[in-house]
Order: C-alpha cells, then sequence, then structure tokens
C-alpha cells in the first residue's frame, strides 16, 4: 500500500499541510494518522480518502456538525456487527510499510542535513570570497593612490625638465642672435676695408699714373 508524506499528501488532496493537521485534530474520533517513531505523519489513499470527502464538505457549506455526523455513519457502515473499525490502525503492525516509512523519513534527514551544511558551505566561501573582494577593492585603492602619486612626481619631472630644456633653447636662440649679429658686424667691416683697400688702390695708380705722366713731359722737354 503506497504511503505520503504531510506534504504529499497536502498536494494530493489540493490544501495546505496546516490544513490537514486542522482536520486531524478537529475530527480525531473518526480519523487516526499514524506516525513513525520520529513523529512524523504518514498517510495512506484510504485517509486521503477521508480528506478528500471533508474537503468536499467544506466546500458544500456543511457545518463541522454535519461531517462528524457523516464520518460516523460511515465508520458504523465499515463495522461489523455495528462496531466501529479503526481503518489506518492496521498500517501500524505492517512491518514492510513502516520500514519504508523510516527509510523515507531517514531520506528526508540525510537530505535535510545535506542541505544544510552545503548551505553553510556555501555561506562560508560567499563570505571568503567577501572578504577577498575587499582585499582586492583595498590593494586596487593603495595601487590606484600609488599610480595618482607615480604621475603626480612624473609631472612634476617632466615640468621641471622642459622649463630647463625651454630655458636652454633661449640661451640657444640668444646665442645664435648674437653670433649672427657678430658675422653681420664682421661682414660690414670686411666690406668697408675692401672699399677702403679698393679706394687706396685706386688713388695709388692715380698717384702713380700722374707721376709718370709728369716724368714723361720732363723727358720730352729735355730733348
Amino acid at each position: 500500500m503506497k504511503s505520503y508524506t504531510l506534504r504529499e499528501a497536502a498536494k494530493k488532496v489540493e490544501v495546505a499541510p496546516r490544513i490537514l493537521k486542522q482536520w486531524e485534530k478537529e475530527f480525531a474520533q473518526y480519523i487516526t494518522v499514524p506516525r513513525t517513531k520520529q513523529g512524523a505523519r504518514i498517510y495512506n489513499d484510504e485517509l486521503l480518502e477521508q480528506f478528500t470527502k471533508i474537503k468536499q464538505w467544506f466546500s458544500e457549506k456543511k457545518t463541522k456538525h454535519d461531517i462528524i455526523q457523516y464520518l460516523q455513519e460511515e465508520q458504523q457502515n465499515t463495522g461489523a456487527g455495528g462496531e466501529a473499525i479503526d481503518a489506518p490502525h492496521p498500517l501500524r503492525h505492517d512491518s514492510h510499510y513502516i520500514a519504508e516509512q523510516l527509510a523515507k523519513t531517514m531520506k528526508e534527514e540525510i537530505v535535510g542535513e545535506l542541505k544544510k551544511e552545503t548551505t553553510e558551505a556555501v555561506q562560508q566561501a560567499v563570505a571568503e570570497m567577501k572578504i577577498y573582494m575587499e582585499e582586492i577593492c583595498e590593494n586596487s585603492a593603495a595601487t590606484k593612490q600609488e599610480i595618482h602619486q607615480s604621475l603626480a612626481r612624473y609631472t612634476k619631472t617632466l615640468q621641471e625638465e622642459t622649463e630647463e630644456i625651454h630655458e636652454h633653447l633661449d640661451n640657444v636662440v640668444t646665442f645664435l642672435q648674437e653670433e649672427k649679429e657678430k658675422q653681420r658686424r664682421y661682414e660690414e667691416q670686411i666690406l668697408e676695408r675692401e672699399k677702403a683697400f679698393r679706394e687706396l688702390v685706386l688713388s695709388f695708380r692715380q698717384t702713380a699714373a700722374s707721376t709718370n705722366a709728369k716724368r714723361s713731359n720732363k723727358w720730352w722737354k729735355f730733348w
């Protein structure tokens, strides 16, 4: 016989698990839900059928008193000699059924423990990753600050070197201008000296020519 957990039974009946617990408490005289040693509820098809009927009666606007009467009549009809029979009771002595439920319960406990361990491991990994990311952010901030400082030093050094280069270029330009001015004056002096030399040569030639002419005239006169 197939068995169900509380959650599975609630899903079959299409109600919340707390509703099944509530009906179990309200109609405890007519509905008995067996449990494992750990206290987990065990449902079978007969119990699901009873809970489905209760759901149907409530949907038909039946009162709790009416439903109790219906359950009492059903219990009397299923009994021998007018005595009521507790249908789920034999399940408590079904060793195969109990073993199945114990295995299911152990499985649920193991799965729950694994989920817990997995959740703790994930939380620890997330915490470690968070710390690691914070360290990266701190290192990144320090590296960023160091880069800014290095850039500031480099900019200052570059500015100083640029100023020195400009000053050196100014000195070179000044020197070239002075040299050009000296060259111009030197060329002017050469031109003046060349002019004076030409004038001197011209004067010398004129003087020589005049002297030669005078000598020539004296020679003819002598003869």
